[in-house]
């Protein structure tokens, strides 16, 4: 949640999110074990061109980019998974932890995606999860999480609030490693995170524990 303090940052943010400036990455568990085409493996360098926030030093990472239109317009997804969890509720038995990328910012953008395209959709999504066996996973709510946003700040690239930055100490200049410097070195960018909501990995361990002793679906 994004919440501007003054009309002028408003009009900076809403401007951002227009011009598609703002970088957004969500965590999410799926049902299944998503595809990864060889076709559709893209590089960290890859990735960085095409405008999202990934880990400029991961240089060996392999992302996986969704180019699907969505209501007859562009939607562009990049995700890589993050861990494989079993369940004995899950398709083929299976969990995946998920990290995602979004380009563009169409209507439900992640979760049909992640159903229509590659047929695992996000476990609670009950929109897009199909009904049938993945009902058995619905009840803990929908696990899909924006932890993390990458932006530039409202005030400090203004002339004046450059201006500010630039004689600040530097034990104050980058607000305790929230703020950083662009590639090139022209704009003040906001880092901000979260911590995962305990749910995930309380529902990913409960899951797992469950696979290991093969209990019943209905002993939670």
């Amino acid at each position: 949640l994004l919440v501007a303090k003054t009309r002028p940052a408003m009009v900076h943010l809403s401007k951002q999110f227009s011009e598609r400036r703002i970088k957004k990455t969500y965590v999410a568990v799926i049902n299944g074990i998503p595809s990864e085409p060889v076709e559709t493996s893209i590089s960290t360098e890859d990735a960085l061109k095409i405008g999202v926030s990934v880990n400029e030093g991961e240089k060996d990472c392999k992302w996986q980019i969704i180019d699907h239109p969505l209501d007859e317009k562009s939607a562009v997804t990049v995700w890589k998974p993050l861990d494989y969890v079993k369940s004995l509720k899950a398709k083929d038995g299976i969990l995946t932890l998920v990290e995602m990328k979004p380009k563009t910012g169409r209507y439900h953008q992640l979760r049909r995606h992640m159903s229509w395209v590659k047929d695992c959709p996000i476990i609670g999504d009950k929109a897009y999860d199909g009904g049938g066996d993945a009902m058995s996973l619905r009840g803990r709510g929908l696990f899909l999480c924006s932890n993390s946003v990458t932006l530039e700040h409202p005030y400090f690239n203004t002339l004046e609030g450059r201006a500010e930055w630039d004689v600040l100490p530097e034990n104050e200049k980058w607000a305790g490693g929230t703020l950083a410097l662009s590639k090139d070195g022209t704009t003040i960018e906001v880092h901000a995170s979260i911590d995962l909501p305990n749910k995930f990995q309380s529902f990913l361990k409960k899951e797992r524990e469950r696979s290991s002793l093969d209990l019943p679906f209905d002993q939670d």
